[in-house]
């Protein structure tokens, strides 16, 4: 969990090193995979790596930058993620501003960027037809830019509302922290989004000379990925960048100067604005990139991060120290990195972090005096390979971003799986960066509420205090006592046996009282994974916001319980996703063999009967407290969500709906509330993929045999429920909110879910999506998150719109975007014929999109038979349907649906203190009061 937070806020980079193909074990190819690659390097130096596959379902590109957030000038701090705002705004060929993004949205496509530390990367997504043309408006950016005076301060404001949007966030706050503490002459100690003063004097001159100094083409890699020839992507590749201008830049060198070694225990102290309880240790270890093939990084965290019995997990939370535990790396640049361990602190725990610490470092002296973990190193390799050979490697701007940094990194010989595929292990390189793990190495942060603070970090305000110590406290770090409790990973239950493909199997199924299984053999992926989907819904008597709070508590026990045997399904090549809620407790499992249906199995036989002591639950009852009441701190735009979600559906309550009453919550009332929700109900279970048709129906019989309850008659179960909205009769949910930022939210119900109506909410999304963003955030500069488009709740379809800002009150947000979105029907309509076909095309192309594994295709098919009563031709329709669109017809029902008069809407205007409180009248002041007179259906 802690790995994916960060790598939406750090974007880990791609390792690097001169090594060949023979590092690697020989690739083996799925009879399915049709992929073919090519490697080149264009005469200006750009290297280019290229992917033909039949089975795409949209054409993508990725070009990456050696220049990131290290590279900023001190005196423009932000510069670089500066400048990559600024390419979007206008070329030489296409000076339109919103040229680029028009093309690709009406196009059915998606773009975006973002500035690391040491790189920064582009990429778009298309629909195949199209990719010619966006390659050519995309190059662009990379050889005549215009850095437009007038759209150089605006930019500036979207860059200052981007930092604004996080001055609420702790872990933004915390590597903030960090950045004043670091060596202030490196490169690492500079706030690397950049505000309003750090970039006041970035003029388009300014701008244009960071560009030259560091885009040039042979500091650069591209991947362009589709359906065309290899030879026809060469074509496109060679045309659109051969362009780019080399210029004459000295060598990139970048030293690991921002934490030096020092003979004593660092620690800051910071005051959250959430309830935390969070210890960060930070080590400088050398770069990964060197040790690919064996991946040296990986295999030490799977170490540490380890669940099971002996590590270090399970030592910390037996001994009441923390809840959770992980670790990551941050790949800063080619020459070096940092490991964080990151532990979530019990009250025990922050009144003993030293004992935390030292625990940790015996457990390093444990791996250090152990032998090398060859068979678990092996376990992983096998694995690794299975998934290269056999999961989907992904498809559009995803993957186009991902070969193209590990082109930018790695050498163009094994770059589309140098970082995933595993190799023989190295034990010298694992020792190395076990030996870079010292208390001389590391600096430590530590967040909780009453902290002892004396210092304010400069750029979101936040209170932290830190101290260096030398004494008794950092020599015990450095000679930790040994626990004998501590061992090596033992054998791991859920690794999956025989891989052997199995033939085709006509499809089986179960339709029981109390049990439903749907059967579908894989017949196009021929991967010898399965996926086994099961949902638990309860019975209407348990929609009460007592049950909503239980839960709560219950699903944080049951991930603490099952940590242990996750890791191990984690490492035998399992990926699964839990959810349990009023609506329902789904699972869903896949993998290799029959692993997939041992570990649902072995999950649901324990849903009630694993054990709590009251040390555990006291501390876990702690955290849930802690989280409930940091809901408060949640961006604006996110808790404009939810409070949507509260109005529309019949159950859904707030997390903080209960404070009071969740402070006394025992596991009693837990265990108890969990047993009557497993009680009566149904089990919809869905498997696919290389499973026998005995051997899905026997895991489907134990799921409902574990589970136990009583079956419901249809009417009796809690199904989901949408408002019913009333023509004219918009509900309005307005509220104050803390931090900085106000936000509006609106939902527009389509009059119906028909395919012709489902068809025209597709092309109305993609179609003023670029129109809405343009204006409102780029022309208007009313906040960083600014974003609108088409969606469904449960069966209706709505269009959604959406504002959060710094500078605006909710009530200017919605009059502004109110006034825009009406202009857009009568913008649609006005169309050129071209365009209008070029926007049917997009929404086909979206709409179109097959799955691309098996775990995808189940969950399309359980979304079928489950949420859609067995709607199996219900893409078919809507793709029928968008070839029967009117342009006009559709202006008009875009019209009906937004009109004052005839819309069905919810808007929330949520108010920061900093802003005018909304004066629209709210439609109640008590939710659950007036939910209670409204009619659902």
């Amino acid at each position: 969990m802690l790995t994916r937070l960060l790598c939406l806020l750090l974007i880990v980079s791609a390792p690097a090193f001169a090594a060949t193909d023979s590092a690697l074990p020989p690739r083996e190819v799925a009879p399915t995979d049709k992929a073919e690659f090519r490697r080149l390097t264009l005469d200006n130096g750009l290297k280019v790596l290229l992917v033909s596959d039949a089975n795409f379902n949209k054409s993508a590109a990725s070009l990456v930058v050696s220049v990131g957030q290290i590279d900023d000038p001190f005196e423009h701090a932000g510069l670089a993620h500066f400048l990559e705002h600024m390419l979007f705004l206008g070329t030489e060929k296409y000076p339109d501003v919103s040229e680029y993004s028009a093309y690709i949205t009406a196009n059915g496509g998606y773009n975006n960027a973002y500035t690391s530390t040491d790189h920064t990367n582009y990429q778009f997504e298309v629909r195949h037809e199209a990719l010619e043309g966006a390659l050519d408006r995309f190059a662009q950016f990379f050889i005549a830019p215009l850095f437009v005076a007038d759209y150089t301060e605006r930019e500036v404001n979207a860059v200052h509302n981007e930092a604004m949007r996080h001055v609420q966030n702790d872990l933004r706050r915390m590597l903030n922290v960090r950045r004043e503490l670091y060596s202030p002459e490196a490169g690492e100690s500079k706030f690397s989004t950049g505000n309003k003063d750090t970039l006041a004097n970035a003029t388009p001159a300014i701008v244009r000379e960071f560009y030259e100094n560091h885009y040039s083409a042979d500091r650069m890699a591209l991947a362009i990925t589709g359906t065309a020839s290899l030879d026809e992507l060469e074509r496109m590749a060679r045309v659109s960048f051969s362009p780019i201008p080399v210029r004459d830049l000295p060598a990139i060198e970048r030293e690991p100067t921002f934490l030096p070694h020092k003979e004593a225990l660092r620690l800051a102290t910071i005051e959250p604005v959430r309830e935390l309880r969070q210890l960060w240790m930070e080590f400088v270890i050398p770069s990964t990139r060197p040790h690919f093939a064996s991946k040296t990084d990986a295999f030490l965290l799977s170490l540490l991060n380890y669940a099971g019995k002996g590590g270090l997990v399970e030592y910390l939370k037996d001994a009441d120290l923390a809840t959770s535990v992980g670790g990551f790396t941050w790949t800063r640049t080619t020459g070096y990195e940092s490991l964080f361990i990151s532990a979530d602190l019990t009250p025990n725990g922050a009144d003993n972090i030293q004992q935390v610490m030292e625990t940790f470092f015996a457990y390093i002296e444990h791996l250090k005096d152990s032998p090398f973990p060859a068979d678990f190193y092996a376990d992983q390799a096998r694995i690794a390979n299975l998934q290269e050979t056999f999961e989907d490697r992904g498809e559009g701007a995803n993957l186009a971003t991902r070969l193209a940094n590990n082109a930018l990194f790695f050498p163009l010989d094994v770059a589309e799986r140098a970082d995933i595929a595993w190799g023989e292990p190295d034990e010298a390189a694992y020792r190395e960066f076990l030996g870079a793990l010292t208390p001389d190495n590391m600096l430590v942060t530590f967040q909780a509420k009453g902290v002892p603070t004396d210092r304010t970090e400069e750029i979101y305000g936040t209170a932290y205090g830190y101290s260096e110590t030398a004494g008794d406290d950092y020599n015990h770090l450095v000679n930790p006592p040994a626990i004998d409790s501590f061992a090596l990973p033992s054998a791991n239950p859920f690794l999956p046996g025989e891989t052997k493909l199995i033939a085709e199997r006509p499809l089986s199924l179960i339709d029981e009282a109390g049990l439903q299984l749907y059967y579908a053999q894989d017949v196009e992926f021929e991967r010898p994974q399965a996926t086994v989907q099961m949902r638990f819904v309860p019975t209407r008597d348990m929609g009460t916001a007592e049950t909503d709070l239980l839960l709560r508590f219950f699903e944080t026990c049951l991930y603490d319980a099952f940590e242990a045997a996750a890791g191990d399904a984690s490492v035998a090549g399992l990926s699964y996703s839990v959810d349990i809620g009023m609506e329902g407790f789904d699972l869903a499992v896949t993998g290799f063999a029959d692993s997939p249906a041992r570990f649902i199995e072995y999950v649901t036989e324990r849903l009630l009967d694993f054990e709590i002591t009251p040390t555990r639950f006291a501390s876990l009852h702690e955290r849930v407290m802690r989280n409930l009441r940091s809901y408060d701190q949640t961006e604006a735009y996110q808790l404009a969500s939810h409070r949507s979600s509260a109005a529309l559906r019949e159950f859904y309550f707030l997390p903080n709906h209960s404070l009071e009453r969740a402070e006394s919550v025992t596991w009693d009332e837990v265990h108890d509330l969990a047993t009557r929700y497993f009680a009566t109900g149904k089990v919809e279970v869905l498997v696919h993929g290389h499973l026998t048709p005995e051997r899905a129906i026997e895991s489907a019989r134990a799921i409902a045999d574990a589970i136990g309850a009583e079956p419901a008659a249809e009417h009796e179960l809690l199904r989901r429920r949408q408002l019913e909205l009333a023509a004219g009769e918009p509900v309005i949910d307005t509220g104050a909110i803390e931090g900085v930022n106000s936000t509006y939210r609106a939902n527009y119900l389509l009059p119906d879910a028909t395919p012709a109506e489902r068809a025209a909410a597709e092309v109305i999304g993609t179609f003023m999506s670029e129109p809405f963003f343009t204006e409102l955030r780029t022309k208007q500069q009313l906040g960083y998150i600014v974003g609108s488009g088409a969606g469904s709740a449960a069966e209706d379809m709505l269009l959604l719109y959406v504002i959060q800002s710094s500078t605006h009150a909710a009530d200017d947000l919605r009059q502004r975007a109110e006034t825009f979105i009406a202009t857009l029907p009568d913008q649609l309509a006005a169309l050129p014929t071209e365009q209008w076909e070029t926007l049917l095309a997009g929404a086909r192309s979206s709409l179109g999109e097959k799955p691309k594994s098996i775990a995808d295709k189940t969950g399309v098919l359980f979304a079928r038979a489950y949420d859609h009563g067995g709607d199996w031709e219900r893409q078919h329709d809507t793709l029928a349907a968008i070839d029967q669109l009117d342009q006009a017809a559709t202006a008009a029902l875009f019209r009906r649906i937004i009109t004052p008069d005839t819309a069905k809407s919810v808007i929330v205007l949520l108010s920061s203190g900093d802003h005018a409180p909304s004066e629209a009248p709210a439609s109640f002041s008590d939710r659950e009061a007036w939910k209670a007179e409204q009619q659902f259906n």
